[in-house]
């Protein structure tokens, strides 16, 4: 007697990050396992009420709502009890950014909460941070920054929830290789396209685009890298404009910080021509941004950089890029930079860094399907 496959709706917004990150691993498995029927729905387009399945998987559906209204949070329980009574299990895949943010109020009214990443210590989590971000709360506690309004994450009281897991973070995705081909040269154009696609009944499409970047970079990973090709530069083209207070700040200061020093090339370029000097320099510097975990960091990876970025030690996350020999750890506030500077001029210890990141996002890549369906074979 033929096994009936498990129905899997994956419910999403459509956004970028969604389809080519967060929903990538699962539209990879979708087209690679004959357990699962899968069925990806648009609930800005589509309502979610009339849907039953065996596996509700449901993707940043609560990103934009407000937490401090309790109206929004009585709001989000009870869409998500609705939705028990129509599926075996029901899963949240919260990709915020940043890891100390964590929905605790909605966390008993789903079998599983995924997440980008977690701290080291679960201990922390019984705290709030100031910002939502725990490098908001240093630069707040240590230089005194405030934001206009107030806000502070959600905390836990007790033990950490069990059913918390770190699913993959935004490097599990499709990013552009160097390499010079339609694939590379029209990227941005063609996440705008897939991410119409995605809206559709059928994935099919966007499968094809996704399948095609990760053998894409994957060729590229594979390919070793030669430093006497590269010159000795750190491209550092952030901007510290268009966040929080408690974000921009550090951005900023380490603007400052390296503004004098001819190592560092800062300033603004188009994305082709930033991917393009990326490719020739050494290092790739990388603040935090709305999250700790950033597509330069992976775009470093790519591009064949030895990443310079602050302190990760706090988080663990999948696939992790950010183990010791990795990258180059900038202090919070910095006083280590001509240490890292020093650092960066070991030729040797710099190779054996970046091969050991392109050897761990290879592996991650190549396994990225197969971690989605573990991670649904848990909840069964």
């Amino acid at each position: 007697m033929k096994k009936e496959k498990l129905k899997i709706i994956v419910a999403h917004g459509h956004s970028s990050i969604e389809v080519f990150h967060s929903l990538s691993p699962l539209i990879l498995l979708s087209g690679e396992s004959n357990e699962f029927e899968f069925e990806f729905v648009d609930y800005q387009l589509r309502s979610l009420k009339s849907l039953r399945g065996d596996v509700l998987i449901l993707v940043r559906r609560f990103h934009k709502l407000d937490i401090r209204n309790d109206h929004n949070i009585v709001l989000m329980q009870n869409e998500l009890k609705q939705f028990k009574k129509h599926f075996s299990k029901v899963i949240y895949f919260d990709d915020s950014a940043a890891i100390s943010h964590i929905l605790f109020f909605i966390v008993p009214y789903v079998d599983a909460y995924w997440v980008r990443g977690l701290f080291s210590n679960l201990n922390e989590y019984s705290k709030p941070y100031y910002g939502g971000r725990t490098y908001s709360q240093f630069y707040h506690d240590r230089y005194g920054i405030c934001d206009q309004e107030k806000y502070l994450s959600p905390f836990i009281k007790g033990d950490f929830p069990r059913n918390i897991k770190i699913a993959w973070n935004i490097g599990i995705g499709m990013y552009p290789s160097p390499k010079n081909s339609f694939w590379n040269s029209n990227y941005n154009k063609i996440k705008k396209i897939s991410c119409i696609l995605s809206s559709i009944q059928s994935i099919k499409l966007v499968a094809l685009i996704i399948e095609k970047y990760k053998e894409e970079m994957m060729n590229c990973l594979s390919k070793s890298i030669d430093l006497s090709k590269k010159k000795p530069f750190i491209s550092s083209r952030f901007s510290s404009k268009g966040y929080y207070n408690s974000i921009s700040f550090h951005r900023q200061l380490l603007l400052e910080k390296i503004k004098d020093n001819e190592l560092f090339m800062t300033g603004r370029l188009c994305h082709k021509d930033y991917l393009n000097e990326c490719s020739d320099f050494l290092g790739l510097l990388s603040p935090f941004g709305w999250g700790e975990i950033c597509y330069r960091d992976y775009e470093a990876i790519m591009c064949g950089n030895i990443l310079v970025k602050p302190d990760m030690s706090h988080l663990i996350t999948w696939p992790n890029i950010y183990a010791d020999g990795c990258y180059l750890k900038l202090n919070w506030d910095y006083d280590n930079l001509e240490e890292i500077i020093d650092i960066f001029l070991q030729k040797k210890k710099i190779i054996k860094y970046i091969e050991k990141s392109r050897h761990i996002y290879f592996n991650a890549l190549s396994k990225c399907g197969e971690r989605a369906k573990l991670m649904i074979l848990d909840e069964l």
